[in-house]
């Protein structure tokens, strides 16, 4: 993306991580001295792309819906019947487009939310206690979901627990002041009725890349891996499973070519 410099097109290298990312467009956002400055001054309104935004959520509800009528276009299922999808997630915004997909009337059984070694979205599902306390983010070869502030959780929570925004702000102000909060068990039950969620170590997402292709030919990226065996150790057979496939593979080549054992990978790229 450094290589993009054109028309009003330009990519800007940031030497943090995802968590530092968002929380400075956050508090960019809610700063009304320079959103007004730009506005008033270059007629400019910030924005952003990633699921901070309403408008992000909205295609990946479209291609929720969209794998499940393939399902039932291919013959695998009726229409009507259920389907679980697996998502490899750290902010949680594409499992909540799932679930918004499911409210809307797609038969989604369960939302499955596959975690890399940065497990805090599953840790909240297993204990109902989101805790940041000295809790480092750790660099994994799925980089995406390298996340532990998951922003989407503050739409989930509002939506299990029938909007009670007093509740959601309880808990987010304690996240920000004490970096952790705790839901009710009658709350944790609810968030587990339509979402599962568990975690994929380095070495099983580098395993499940080299015998999905030894074994299919496909082959999947390090996000996609991690979807895979999540969703292989938690699904339950009882329907089909759709896995979202969230990159290609190409982004991450130095991963793949080491879950496929090979060797002498040229530093820079062979020309025609």
């Amino acid at each position: 993306m450094m290589a993009t410099w054109e028309g009003n097109v330009r990519a800007v290298s940031v030497g943090a991580d995802f968590d530092f990312c968002q929380r400075s467009i956050k508090q960019m956002f809610g700063q009304a001295e320079l959103t007004g400055h730009l506005a008033v001054e270059y007629g400019t309104l910030l924005s952003t792309a990633n699921s901070i935004n309403w408008a992000r959520l909205l295609p990946q509800v479209i291609y929720h819906a969209s794998s499940y009528l393939d399902l039932c276009r291919r013959g695998v299922i009726s229409f009507g019947e259920p389907a679980d999808v697996c998502i490899p997630t750290g902010n949680f915004g594409n499992a909540m487009s799932a679930i918004y997909a499911k409210n809307m009337g797609i038969p989604i059984r369960k939302i499955i939310c596959a975690s890399n070694r940065n497990r805090v979205i599953t840790d909240f599902f297993t204990t109902g206690t989101y805790d940041l306390r000295g809790r480092p983010l750790l660099p994994s070869m799925s980089p995406a979901i390298d996340i532990l502030k998951s922003s989407n959780l503050e739409r989930f929570i509002h939506h299990v627990s029938d909007g009670d925004g007093h509740l959601v702000k309880e808990l987010f102000t304690s996240l920000e002041q004490k970096e952790q909060f705790s839901v009710s068990e009658k709350l944790l039950g609810k968030m587990r009725e339509e979402v599962l969620a568990g975690s994929c170590s380095e070495n099983e997402c580098l395993a499940t890349i080299r015998a999905v292709y030894e074994q299919t030919g496909y082959l999947m990226d390090t996000h996609t891996a991690v979807g895979k065996v999540v969703g292989d150790r938690l699904q339950d057979g009882a329907c089909p499973l759709i896995i979202s496939s969230t990159a290609h593979y190409g982004k991450f080549a130095p991963a793949v070519f080491e879950a496929l054992g090979v060797q002498n990978v040229p530093e820079e790229p062979r020309s025609s």
